[in-house]
């Protein structure tokens, strides 16, 4: 009976033992996670932020990771589909790789639109730089006024830059006053041509690229491709420059990339940004409003190109939340550390505690029937 008995216990402890391993690696390979977008450095799935945002964050985010070897990346859901937000969080920022295998030099920043909460995960190879008193400082103050008024955007550049500055990288700089933009049309209204000249002149240091945009009132004895070709040249346009040329009274619009960069920035690649944000709006005679969609298409297109995530393998990480239900008043706040588990890690090591068990049970088995009826005779073993 005494035997049985701790049988039992043993059986009992390895089956508790087994669950606990198991459950966490099968709560995350329930997890499903998105693929990040070309963008890598935000990855907008529930569509909250702006592209003008979007292209401002991304491009400083390649220029901190190219400085330090730091990722910080932003990402947007409607929701997590029940799974707990940091268990989310973290599923990505492993899946992703964000940050160096080495450093681990990565911050995952989640919104969870409809859930109305929000997380951070970051690397603990960030922990002198970002400790937990200050990532929960930050997004307090940068993030948790505006994600409860739903202005998604401006909490997301509040606090994307905050991080950005706190790990010692640029997010505000004097940019160059190179002009891009020749309106001899006189349809630009004078806010676009600021912009559109600075964002040329802002994101050219990250792609190598700058974006020209012209306007005519018809392109005289010249087809628009011919007028395009020799307004690229007689500008001096760079090889991996672009022109977009509007030619407002011949209803018609046209596009030159560099012949350094056509093998990436191909002409189908144009023209689908052409038929899809120029189009519409030419059509209705809204040239600013074309003109600056297709720059920040563009933009945006190069952007995803200028930098490749240099991680190889999972990096650890701890998690952070910081009044992760929206409507909690920041000195409500709190900051939960959490090692994630590597979901293949997790199932090996669940069938591991799986053979370990039914080997276990066997063991116990064969002991008891020893105990029952002996070891057997020696024609039983060998013969």
């Amino acid at each position: 009976m005494e035997i049985r008995m701790n049988q039992k216990t043993f059986i009992i402890a390895l089956i508790v033992l087994l669950l606990s391993m198991l459950l966490p690696a099968f709560s995350l390979a329930q997890t499903a996670v998105p693929e990040h977008t070309d963008s890598f450095y935000v990855n907008d799935f529930a569509n909250v932020i702006d592209e003008k945002t979007e292209n401002y964050i991304v491009n400083y985010g390649i220029r901190l990771h190219q400085q330090s070897g730091s990722q910080v990346v932003l990402v947007t859901v409607d929701s997590t589909n029940g799974a707990a937000i940091e268990e989310y969080a973290n599923s990505l920022f492993n899946a992703w790789e964000v940050g160096s295998a080495d450093n681990n030099k990565g911050v995952l920043l989640l919104f969870s639109i409809k859930d109305n909460e929000y997380w951070a995960v970051k690397g603990r190879g960030l922990e002198d730089e970002l400790n937990d008193a200050v990532l929960s400082q930050i997004l307090s103050q940068s993030l948790a006024p505006d994600f409860a008024r739903k202005e998604y955007s401006f909490g997301a550049r509040k606090t994307y830059g905050s991080l950005i500055q706190k790990l010692g990288g640029v997010w505000k700089e004097q940019v160059g006053s190179k002009i891009y933009v020749s309106d001899n049309a006189g349809v630009l209204k004078k806010v676009s041509k600021l912009y559109l000249n600075q964002s040329s002149n802002r994101f050219k240091t990250t792609t190598g690229s700058g974006i020209y945009v012209v306007t005519v009132k018809n392109s005289a004895d010249k087809n628009l491709q011919e007028y395009t070709y020799s307004k690229f040249a007689s500008i001096g346009a760079g090889s991996k420059d672009v022109m977009l040329v509007l030619d407002i009274g011949g209803d018609n619009y046209h596009i030159l990339q560099g012949k350094d960069i056509d093998g990436m920035l191909t002409n189908e690649a144009m023209q689908e940004i052409l038929d899809t944000v120029l189009e519409p709006e030419f059509a209705r005679k809204n040239y600013a409003g074309g003109a600056v969609a297709t720059v920040n298409a563009l933009h945006k297109f190069l952007l995803a190109r200028a930098d490749i995530p240099q991680s190889s393998t999972v990096a650890s990480s701890e998690t952070i939340a910081v009044s992760s239900t929206a409507a909690l008043p920041a000195d409500k706040a709190t900051v939960v550390e959490n090692q994630p588990v590597s979901i293949s890690k997790g199932i090996v090591s669940g069938l591991f505690l799986v053979f370990i068990l039914l080997f276990s049970l066997a063991i116990v088995w064969r002991n008891r029937k020893i105990a029952l009826y002996g070891y057997g005779s020696r024609k039983e073993r060998h013969g």
